[in-house]
């Protein structure tokens, strides 16, 4: 489903709240080459439900860049728990994709 950027938020807020660090990093990079490559988020960001609001618990980097290249929308799956056995295995759905 598409989540309104303004309905989600980090798990970590300390880099929601500075993500400096976190942009210039080369794993950022290409993920946000991937992105403007293809025009889209590939792999949608796994997020628990808050009140009317999404937790972003994986996909950090896609989050932020996507905001950092205009995204007003996100493609979201929702899990239950932010547990790492149950995230372990939303990531495995989609881990053999390279950015």
């Amino acid at each position: 489903m598409m989540v309104k950027k303004e309905k989600l938020f980090l798990r970590n807020k300390a880099l929601e709240c500075n993500p400096t660090n976190q942009k210039q990093t080369s794993f950022y990079q290409r993920v946000k080459s991937a992105i403007q490559r293809e025009n889209k988020i590939i792999n949608p960001l796994i997020c628990v439900k808050e009140g009317d609001r999404y937790k972003v618990c994986v996909g950090n980097n896609r989050y932020l860049a996507g905001l950092e290249l205009g995204f007003t929308e996100f493609p979201v799956i929702v899990t239950e728990s932010e547990g790492p056995k149950v995230l372990k295995e939303m990531i495995a759905q989609y881990q053999d994709v390279k950015f």
